[in-house]
């Protein structure tokens, strides 16, 4: 005897390759494949077997997104220019990368020049404000 459970197990994969595939389909491979005839309503069964399992790992996946998340570390971007003007000075900046690949601003200052003690100066303030231990 045939289930919609073994069916199922059997064409996983062409059902999640194909998610849309019509039933009688399905009812026509396993025909061809199985040499079982089977009705719509086991077709129905096992398509929704297949489809519930790939969204409870779908569900599982998004669970663990927050690990996935802990396990990159922050980036953070240095970099610095000269302005011109009448100031003459330099514009240094810090920008964060995200999970997305995204960039975004987190401090800058302006400088009379770029040199270790300003670097410093920034990066002090950058690792005391955001709680960076290294």
């Amino acid at each position: 005897m045939v289930t919609a459970a073994m069916i199922a197990q059997h064409f996983e994969a062409i059902i999640k390759d194909h998610p849309k595939m019509k039933l009688s389909e399905i009812q026509r491979r396993c025909a061809t494949k199985m040499h079982v005839n089977v009705t719509i309503d086991c077709c129905y069964k096992k398509k929704k077997i297949v489809k519930e399992k790939m969204v409870g790992n779908h569900k599982e996946e998004f669970g663990l997104l927050w690990d996935y998340a802990n396990e990159i570390g922050p980036i953070i971007g240095l970099d610095g220019c000269f302005l011109k003007g009448p100031l003459k000075s330099e514009f240094l900046a810090t920008v964060g990368k995200d999970a997305n690949n995204q960039m975004f601003p987190i401090a800058w200052v302006v400088v009379e020049v770029e040199c270790t003690d300003s670097w410093t100066w920034l990066l002090s303030l950058l690792s005391t404000n955001l709680g960076l231990e290294d």
